[in-house]
């Protein structure tokens, strides 16, 4: 009996009239309200639960600044030291993202990257920032970067001598998620201070993470990664069930209509495509 349910639930066959139960519009409808209905109650699982549902993450100010130097050193360029300014900058630049939830490297009331640099008084000949958001490690973060021109560029100035990184976790524009700023700079020497144009930002996934170092509680949880992974295993059997479908149909030569499954096999498989290559985070 459980055996002749799997087969009419998988295998086309004269008992469910050739078409899988897998692909019947009842089971459709259930996969879907599925999906949705986890959707939902893991958002509002995280609104109600905010300390036990979160994102995991391993990004340090420590690794940030210890890849930077890797590419650094791949290029012959000379290492940037940590200078304990700039990373007060990058801490408060960040908390000042928080505070008056934006997303940029100019706020709203028109404070500049510059300005967190005058706040800490580290006076500068040249000087950067880029910005990131939503990494889950540090590697993906500094790849990010690596992969864009403009922060590449960044992090390949010869004319920057040191460095400071934060890595703050809060809420951003209604959405729990982590910050990740990282400036340069050469500090003055009696020469006045120019300003470097190619400030850049960047988004990927993180949170739960560390302060200039020190971590703040780390959640294993990651909601985001859940509803991924399900959207996977949904398209997964989908489009499974639809490549069976289309081997035993045509095997047996059997007529019905709209018997042919190449185009939505083609179309779930280029979904299903892009879901498993897609990488969070964006550059803007």
């Amino acid at each position: 009996m459980i055996w002749q349910f799997f087969i009419d639930f998988f295998i086309p066959n004269q008992k469910n009239d050739y078409r899988a139960k897998m692909l019947q519009p009842p089971f459709l409808i259930g996969l879907f309200f599925l999906f949705f209905l986890t959707k939902s109650s893991l958002s509002l699982f995280a609104l109600n639960q905010p300390a036990v549902l979160g994102y995991s993450s391993q990004i340090t100010p420590e690794q940030i600044i210890e890849l930077t130097n890797q590419e650094r050193q791949e290029n012959n360029l000379s290492l940037l030291s940590i200078n304990s300014l700039l990373s007060e900058a990058a801490r408060q630049k960040a908390a000042d993202m928080f505070a008056f939830n934006y997303w940029a490297h100019t706020s709203p009331s028109g404070r500049d990257p510059w300005a967190f640099f005058k706040i800490v008084d580290y006076d500068y000949v040249y000087a950067g920032e880029n910005l990131a958001r939503d990494f889950s490690s540090s590697e993906a973060v500094v790849t990010a970067w690596m992969d864009s021109p403009s922060h590449e560029k960044n992090i390949l100035d010869e004319n920057y001598q040191e460095i400071g990184v934060a890595v703050v976790n809060g809420t951003l524009e209604g959405m729990k998620t982590t910050l990740v700023v990282q400036l340069f700079g050469s500090p003055a020497q009696g020469i006045a201070g120019t300003k470097n144009a190619n400030i850049q930002e960047i988004t990927s996934t993180a949170e739960s993470v560390g302060v200039s170092g020190k971590e703040i509680a780390s959640l294993p949880i990651n909601p985001g990664q859940i509803i991924r992974y399900l959207g996977i295993f949904i398209l997964g059997i989908l489009l499974g069930g639809l490549i069976v479908d289309k081997l035993i149909i045509e095997k047996k030569r059997i007529a019905r209509l709209r018997s042919d499954n190449t185009a939505q096999i083609g179309f779930l498989a280029v979904i299903l495509l892009i879901v498993l290559l897609f990488k969070s985070g964006a550059i803007l």
